[in-house]
């Protein structure tokens, strides 16, 4: 169970780090020409055209490159991941929220806010399996 657990661990890993890495280079190669128009318009469209917004959503794609190559680099180094996963778990506890809670002060119930916490529940379900896994002997040692 161990290994099959690490197996899906890692190809989430990658997976995620595929797609940060996949977004944050689109939208920082915004004002370049090398993206069809279609994504170019697309990504637009969701920042109005505003500038500050569009700068926003380009800084934001830095930060998902970071993001992207932090997970490429735990699903090559898996044994040092634990605390990099819990990180990971925490930060999507706060994408959910702020996807329940919005900063109008509504609370939203929408299926977008289910859908924007999928990725909480299976690296939450993943980081506990990797525990359980571990046993008190692996924690032992690692104190």
């Amino acid at each position: 169970m161990q290994r099959a657990v690490e197996i899906v661990t890692r190809g989430v890993y990658a997976l995620s780090g595929a797609t940060l890495l996949t977004m944050g280079f689109t939208v920082i190669a915004l004002g370049t020409g090398v993206l069809p128009e279609w994504v170019h318009d697309s990504i637009f469209e969701m920042g109005h055209g505003d500038p500050f917004t569009m700068h926003l959503i380009q800084e934001t794609g830095t930060l998902w490159v970071l993001v992207g190559m932090l997970f490429v680099w735990f699903a090559r180094h898996y044994e040092h991941s634990l605390k990099f996963h819990w990180a990971v778990v925490f930060f999507l506890v706060l994408d959910a929220w702020v996807h329940w809670f919005t900063a109008f002060g509504t609370f939203e119930h929408e299926p977008r806010a289910v859908i924007n916490a999928i990725p909480l529940f299976v690296y939450l379900v993943l980081g506990l399996l990797r525990l359980r896994e571990s046993g008190p002997q692996t924690q032992a040692a690692r104190g």
